[in-house]
């Protein structure tokens, strides 16, 4: 990176993690209320506290509980259920918590000809400048990193999701990818428009992370929020983050957003610089093919 510029992203993460004294560790199973079976990579976290972590594939979480929580809430998510908010204290019973599958109502179902989509090209970041990399703000499951989108033309149809890895030293990780609807301001929202959990799975090395989604038929009509979200550690002790690195740039492209647990809030990297930006902004290198 330019020594003409500092960049302050992992300072920034010090003050807004959480200090836990006399923290325990509660554990618990989230099911679906229909059929009673445990739902995989769910968001469980505290709002207010900056809290949070996803449960595993059977459903079950591990949260840091101190009982200055004892009057918070905690909100539960998934694709697919209706999230739920509860207090942290139902937690403590030990019981499974349910969440209700979403109703979708079907909309009158519009046919747009494939003719329309005349166009493929690509929305984001695709080539990093060199020495500038991005890391996850914590080691928490939930923790989540995301650049803005600009779409240009509507309808536009996502046909792949990438995520450039720079820098790849420590063991597999599992990732979720997750493209979130903007609201009114251009502040991301808790709104998914995926319909299903994506998942990459960090390799042993540097390269592209490549989605499918042409099966999906995500249609995007506005600007989004795409981001990479920690879900799962595949190796018996926590994994070194600051050895995964991905892409980034200063330019004129989407602002990039991160957050340090699962439900917090999202916050923009700040960075100092003793020459003119410009109107400039941190971004991410991650990008989508689509259709236009």
């Amino acid at each position: 990176m330019s020594n003409r510029f500092l960049f302050y992203f992992g300072g920034l993460l010090l003050p807004l993690t959480p200090v836990i004294t006399h923290a325990q560790q509660i554990k618990g199973t989230v099911v679906s209320s229909v059929t009673q079976q445990p739902i995989p990579f769910v968001n469980v976290g505290l709002p207010k506290r900056g809290i949070g972590t996803v449960s595993n594939e059977q459903g079950q979480y591990h949260l840091a509980y101190d009982p200055a929580y004892a009057t918070d809430s905690v909100r539960l998510s998934s694709v697919g259920y209706e999230a739920r908010l509860l207090p942290f204290a139902a937690l403590l019973t030990g019981a499974d918590v349910r969440l209700t599958p979403q109703t979708v109502s079907l909309a009158a179902v519009s046919v747009v000809a494939a003719s329309v989509y005349a166009r493929t090209h690509t929305l984001g970041l695709e080539k990093p400048a060199p020495k500038l990399d991005f890391h996850l703000a914590s080691k928490e499951l939930g923790t989540e990193i995301g650049t803005l989108l600009h779409v240009d033309r509507s309808p536009t149809l996502v046909q792949s999701i990438h995520i450039v890895v720079v820098k790849n030293e420590t063991q597999p990780l599992t990732l979720r990818v997750n493209v979130y609807r903007l609201d009114a301001n251009g502040q991301p929202t808790a709104e998914k428009l995926l319909p299903r959990d994506v998942l990459l799975t960090t390799g042993p090395q540097a390269g592209v992370l490549t989605a499918d989604l042409s099966g999906d038929h995500l249609v995007l009509t506005e600007d989004c929020l795409l981001a990479v979200e920690l879900v799962k550690q595949n190796g018996p002790i926590a994994p070194d983050l600051s050895k995964l690195g991905f892409g980034g740039a200063l330019g004129y492209g989407g602002q990039c957003y991160f957050r340090i647990a699962s439900q917090g809030p999202w916050v923009k990297p700040t960075m100092k610089s003793n020459v003119p930006l410009l109107g400039k902004k941190l971004q991410v290198a991650f990008y989508a093919t689509v259709k236009d």
